[in-house]
């Protein structure tokens, strides 16, 4: 039998584990690995946290948990793996089953025949076709050059101010690292709420909020017309729908494309990326795609989305080396999960958001509710907001989001595994979480949340929004009942206008100075005592009574 022949294009994250993985499970075939850049198999979602000085060698990027760096010959002498460093792929062709290469510094051109294909050609950034957007001084970020290239560049041109266009993932991260070199950083977002393909925009509100104490500037809703440059044609602005924005340095970061060119001169299948089964095979059962260059499926709408992250890659790199060595693997899907850590806030999300699923056609429920994230009596315990999303003729939770300065990331993995299986509300307010004070809380904060939503969804819970809530300040015809203590009230009052203090150990006794004719809205610090709250009022004959969704210690007033 002839040696079985693997070309695999792109070595950052999904290629490199191919073909690692590929030789693994066949140690005779030939695996050649094509990258046109300079680097392979580098940690891309490492390159802000280079930027802002917190790794500070940029070879740790590169390296191995043994501090190897991951090098054409490292791939060779441990791996067995031909790396052609600095050629680009350029032609696909099918019925020779070949691929032409160019070496990017030469143009010297070469054919390479293969059996199995692995097509693993990543994203780039999207540039809004803008004046000013090659401009000395305007960056993106994606590669180590583009990180390199940013640090020079602050170093040397005297930036003491920055915009960045986009508060996705990779912006705000870049925006934190910016913050960290002191320099007076913007960002600039068309849409009305920060980070708004993870979460909704209340809890981007709340962490918009902790971020504007971070020093971090923001500009919603705001367009972006043009960027200014001088004689030199080095930025000096921004040009918004709503003025001029002073800049020396601009960062682009408004989403990637998937690189699909040679996919779609190959004749395969592709529907924004490159379209793949569960085997990642493409629409040619001998060529395999994986990584930032395809499309998947979103496991709880069952609908194909494009989803760009290192982990996937990693995850279908290694299915797509079972499969072309003749193992049967599969990667069924994502749930878009998404972490991310600025100063010190974190954020998670994973599922569908509320507006996603709305326009899918769910009929939405939804439950937010904050608590420390170990026991409250514990020392070093930290506030999270919990936001669930369900379907309210099923209960099944469709999304979850978490931000705040406690723990995140374990919960969100968490929900990451039951959603999977599509956990509704009472199954997740079952689960066998773990506990110990240090660690956990009894009734778990994911637990806690899954029962509010479960008594919404029975009409038990009667809560209202924060956007709602805060309409409301003003109204004649609601009364506002602060269930805090005389302490809490001292820390932070809401701007109320018809407001009575009643501590909840109160409430019973005192229900009659609550009047009848108005609307009844109670609340607190976390929404613990809101509820409880609701059902005595309801006991002593009140109908009209509601809580604020996750009480008003994360909101932040206007008034």
């Amino acid at each position: 039998m002839s040696e079985l022949k693997i070309v695999v294009i792109g070595g950052v994250a999904c290629g490199p584990k191919a073909a690692a993985k590929a030789k693994r499970c066949n140690p005779d075939a030939q695996v050649t690995l094509i990258e046109k850049g300079e680097w392979i198999s580098y940690g891309g979602c490492g390159l802000p946290y280079y930027l802002g000085a917190t790794v500070k060698d940029l070879n740790d990027l590169m390296t191995t948990s043994w501090e190897a760096v991951r090098t054409p010959e490292f791939m060779k002498a441990t791996k067995d793996i031909d790396t052609l460093l600095g050629w680009e792929a350029t032609k696909i062709n099918r019925a020779e089953k070949t691929v032409e290469v160019k070496e990017v510094k030469t143009g010297e051109m070469k054919v390479l025949p293969y059996d199995k294909l692995v097509i693993a050609t990543g994203a780039d950034n999207f540039k809004p076709p803008m004046e000013g957007i090659n401009a000395t001084g305007v960056f993106g970020m994606k590669t180590p050059k583009d990180a390199v290239d940013m640090q020079n560049y602050i170093k040397t041109e005297g930036v003491s101010d920055v915009v960045v266009i986009g508060a996705g993932l990779i912006g705000m991260e870049c925006a934190e690292a910016f913050i960290n070199w002191g320099l007076n950083t913007t960002v600039i977002e068309m849409q009305g709420s920060i980070f708004p393909q993870v979460l909704d925009a209340e809890m981007g509100a709340v962490f918009q909020n902790y971020l504007e104490g971070e020093d971090l500037n923001f500009m919603l809703n705001t367009a972006v017309e043009k960027i200014l440059v001088d004689e030199n044609d080095k930025v000096v602005g921004v040009q918004t729908n709503k003025g001029v924005v002073d800049a020396q340095m601009v960062l682009v970061a408004v989403g990637v494309r998937p690189c699909v060119q040679l996919a779609v001169d190959a004749g395969l299948e592709v529907d924004r990326g490159i379209v793949i089964n569960d085997h990642c095979q493409t629409s040619d059962p001998d060529i395999y795609a994986g990584g930032d260059c395809v499309v998947t499926t979103n496991l709880v709408s069952g609908q194909r989305v494009y989803s760009p992250m290192g982990s996937t890659a990693n995850r279908q790199g290694r299915v797509i080396g079972i499969n072309i060595t003749g193992g049967d693997a599969t990667h069924e899907g994502v749930l878009q999960t998404a972490v991310c850590k600025m100063f010190d806030w974190s954020l998670g999300a994973c599922g569908l958001s509320e507006r996603v699923a709305k326009q899918l056609g769910y009929d939405t429920v939804t439950a937010i509710v904050p608590g420390p994230d170990i026991t409250h009596f514990m020392p070093g315990k930290k506030l999270i907001m919990t936001r669930l999303v369900a379907d309210r003729a099923t209960g099944r939770i469709l999304g979850v989001q978490i931000v705040g300065p406690g723990k995140v990331d374990k919960r969100i993995d968490t929900m990451a595994a039951a959603m999977t299986f599509g956990v509704t509300a009472k199954q997740l307010a079952n689960i066998d979480l773990s506990y110990a004070p240090p660690l956990s809380s009894a009734m778990e904060n994911l637990t806690n949340a899954a029962n509010v939503l479960q008594n919404t969804i029975d009409g038990k819970a009667k809560s209202m929004r924060f956007e709602e809530f805060e309409s409301k300040l003003d109204s004649d015809d609601v009364v506002f009942v602060d269930l805090r203590t005389e302490h809490e009230r001292s820390q932070k009052m809401i701007p109320a206008k018809n407001q009575l203090h009643i501590p909840i150990e109160e409430l019973r006794a005192r229900a009659n100075e609550v009047p009848k004719d108005k609307e009844v809205i109670v609340f607190c610090i976390l929404s613990t005592r809101g509820f409880e709250g609701q059902l005595i009022l309801n006991q002593a004959g009140y109908d009209d009574v509601k809580f604020v969704q996750g009480g008003i210690q994360f909101w932040p007033f206007k008034k």
